[in-house]
């Protein structure tokens, strides 16, 4: 009995012990719990909204085009010879490309020569003729028998007078008289003959030179048809005829021309743009002073897109009924020839700016069931949520048009970690989260916008 109180009064004291010891423990982890739900605030990331002036950019789909385009043709009627180019590669105006067997137009430009030769000899001899000068001795001649006549035939008459001629004699000096008479006038008439022949058969010899002119330079044009010039800088296609072939007109009644390639120009190409007629007006303004256009090309995996810039230069003259649009043409440059004609292309056109803008980083709105929202920063430190009224993109930025005024503190970093009311505390944001951009090129809408063009 001894023995097991001892052994009680011994298990009572260290079942003592050891319940202290269980509520030390117990008091130690509670402090710790106490000192660790005093957490420090977060850290969260901000930058100040600011104001800067924003381009409008309208990013209609745009249709490629060449603005000189040129369809070789043979003109003359013949066999392919030659090619003096390669297909597919750039020409220079001027640079020959084909000819077409000249041979047959040779021999045809000989024989217009020859005829030019012989109308040629023809007017020599009209003009050096002397019908005229022999047609005027022949009137002195005659007029000079006349007079001769007449004084034989006064000479007679008087004779008579005296009894020392007959009837006779007078009667036939008369009768010689006006023979010379009558010959007179009738070589007058033909001297005027002789000088209304000699006018008119010049001018039959001129003309037949004319005509001999004519039908040479009809053969050298057709001689030169036979060889084909790119009459611009551009780049040839492919041939559609190859050597050998029987090419020229058709020959039928109609005048189809055999085509053997296209030369289209690649620098600067064109863009035709369609815009909604509303626009017109404004259009045409804009154009006056120097619209800028760009063209858009996404890239492909891995790959940057890439603009092609450009302008705006001519409106053109109609509306089309259908679609009540007017077409925009564009040029564009087009150096390494990239952009090909018949390409649907999204171009990017500056119709506008938005100055004084409230812009803030576009990872800083956050669009919620109410709308767009901005978590801010107030001057105690504390988290406050601004609904905004968020419109177009612009490079990495969004544009407010309210809820926010310019210098309040946004958080674009730590956004997971905050609530509304929530203290925190800040640092500046990288440089490169609001960065004004050099040479500004695009600008989006909001998407619920109309641009010229819809």
């Amino acid at each position: 009995m001894v023995l097991w109180k001892h052994f009680e009064s011994r298990n009572s004291a260290k079942l003592a012990l050891g319940a202290t010891c269980i509520l030390t423990a117990l008091s130690g982890c509670s402090n710790r719990s106490e000192a660790e739900r005093v957490s420090p605030p977060p850290l969260v990331s901000v930058v100040p909204a600011r104001t800067m002036t924003i381009p409008i950019v309208a990013e209609p789909i745009a249709t490629t085009k060449a603005l000189q385009e040129v369809s070789l043709r043979a003109r003359v009627r013949g066999f392919l010879k030659e090619m003096h180019f390669k297909e597919g590669a750039d020409v220079k105006a001027g640079q020959l490309l084909f000819v077409i067997d000249e041979e047959p137009f040779k021999a045809k430009l000989a024989e217009a020569q020859a005829s030019l030769d012989q109308a040629e000899a023809a007017l020599k001899k009209a003009k050096d003729s002397k019908a005229r000068e022999v047609a005027t001795a022949q009137v002195a001649l005659s007029e000079s028998m006349r007079d001769l006549s007449e004084v034989e035939e006064r000479r007679e008459q008087i004779l008579l007078k005296r009894n020392a001629s007959s009837i006779e004699d007078v009667q036939r000096k008369q009768a010689l008289h006006k023979k010379d008479t009558a010959q007179v006038e009738a070589d007058k008439a033909s001297l005027d003959q002789a000088k209304a022949d000699f006018d008119t058969q010049i001018a039959a010899a001129e003309a037949d030179v004319e005509g001999a002119k004519a039908r040479l330079l009809s053969a050298q044009i057709d001689l030169s048809y036979c060889r084909m010039s790119s009459p611009i800088d551009g780049r040839i296609g492919l041939a559609k005829v190859k050597l050998g072939n029987l090419v020229g007109p058709a020959t039928g009644a109609s005048a189809d021309y055999t085509e053997l390639a296209v030369v289209r120009q690649l620098d600067p190409i064109g863009i035709d743009i369609q815009v909604a007629s509303r626009y017109l007006g404004r259009a045409a303004q804009l154009i006056a002073e120097g619209l800028p256009v760009a063209v858009f090309r996404p890239g492909l995996e891995g790959e940057e897109g890439r603009r092609f810039p450009g302008k705006a230069t001519v409106i053109d003259n109609t509306i089309d009924s259908t679609t009540s649009t007017f077409t925009v043409q564009a040029e564009v440059a087009n150096p390494e020839k990239t952009l090909l004609p018949g390409e649907y292309v999204k171009s990017e056109i500056k119709v506008g700016e938005m100055k004084d803008a409230v812009v803030v980083p576009e990872q800083s709105v956050i669009e919620t069931q109410a709308g767009p929202t901005v978590y801010t920063v107030d001057a105690q430190g504390k988290v406050v949520v601004a609904p905004v009224r968020a419109t177009m993109s612009y490079q990495g930025l969004r544009v407010l048009e309210s809820g926010l005024q310019p210098g309040q503190q946004v958080i674009v970093a730590g956004l997971q970690l905050v609530r509304k009311g929530m203290t925190v505390k800040t640092q500046p944001a990288s440089a490169d989260v609001l960065t004004t951009p050099e040479a500004p090129t695009a600008a989006t809408p909001d998407t619920n916008a109309k641009t010229p063009g819809e």
